[in-house]
């Protein structure tokens, strides 16, 4: 009886896969972000990674790495610096040799949307090594692969919050409220029902017509307020006489 119904699981998951069905309120990483540029430190091996986990997505990665490398400037940019490696020592023997060592690798990477501010991403592991007495060839080479394994677990999670942008807003989630502070959840007079305005929206289309929003509703100044009404037509400096931050003070005697 498990039997079948596992293999009745198995044939309504083919069904689901075949006919296009996706989860509710989420949209593959190359329909939220068709195409993209990545620029940074193109010859580490986390930007490699982080490059072909998005093109495996189906996303059309214009790389720096390229030899035929052309940024689109209407598309989104991904900046990716060099990871930050920390190689810590936390246990040592009596002869004070190192026997356990912490690998702490954190990386960054900077999403420029277009009509959007900068988004900066972080994440980090930490990863323990034993260090073999006598064998520094195959310690160095186990850090090497353990290196190796958290550059491509940390490009999987970076590429998989990329792919949060795609998500769509809740259509029944509430704008919280100022008053939501002084109400109580369980009086049912006292519930606002307002209309979300990103409703149907992706996170990244929310974001930009977030930034739309407060640019239009933004107040804006003259230069001449800024100067209290007055103008400068030749503004000048003025004028300061020179010291010396190392001249010794006249105090001082330097007759021998």
């Amino acid at each position: 009886m498990r039997i079948t119904a596992m293999i009745c699981a198995t044939l309504m998951l083919f069904c689901l896969t075949a006919c296009g069905f996706h989860l509710p309120h989420q949209t593959s990483l190359n329909e939220a972000i068709p195409e993209i540029n990545v620029e940074g430190s193109y010859h580490h091996l986390f930007y490699k990674q982080v490059v072909q986990k998005l093109r495996v997505s189906g996303v059309k990665v214009n790389s720096e790495g390229d030899s035929d490398f052309a940024p689109n400037g209407q598309v989104p940019t991904l900046l990716i610096p060099d990871p930050a490696v920390d190689n810590v020592v936390v246990a040592v023997d009596s002869r004070a040799q190192a026997l356990e060592r912490n690998l702490f690798v954190q990386v960054s990477m900077t999403l420029l949307i277009p009509n959007h501010r900068p988004l900066i991403m972080k994440n980090s592991l930490t990863r323990s090594t034993l260090n073999k007495t006598g064998h520094s060839l195959a310690s160095s080479t186990e850090e090497d692969v353990i290196l190796e394994e958290t550059y491509e677990e940390l490009a999987s999670q970076m590429v998989s919050r990329l792919g949060y942008l795609g998500r769509e807003s809740d259509p029944d989630a509430r704008i919280p409220l100022p008053q939501d502070l002084l109400v109580s959840a369980d009086d049912p007079s006292t519930q606002v029902n307002a209309k979300n305005p990103y409703e149907g929206m992706t996170i990244i289309e929310a974001l930009q017509a977030q930034d739309r929003a407060e640019a239009a509703d933004a107040a804006a100044v003259e230069l001449e307020q800024l100067n209290n009404g007055k103008i400068y037509t030749d503004p000048k400096l003025p004028a300061v006489t020179p010291e010396l931050l190392h001249e010794a003070p006249e105090s001082v005697n330097t007759s021998m």
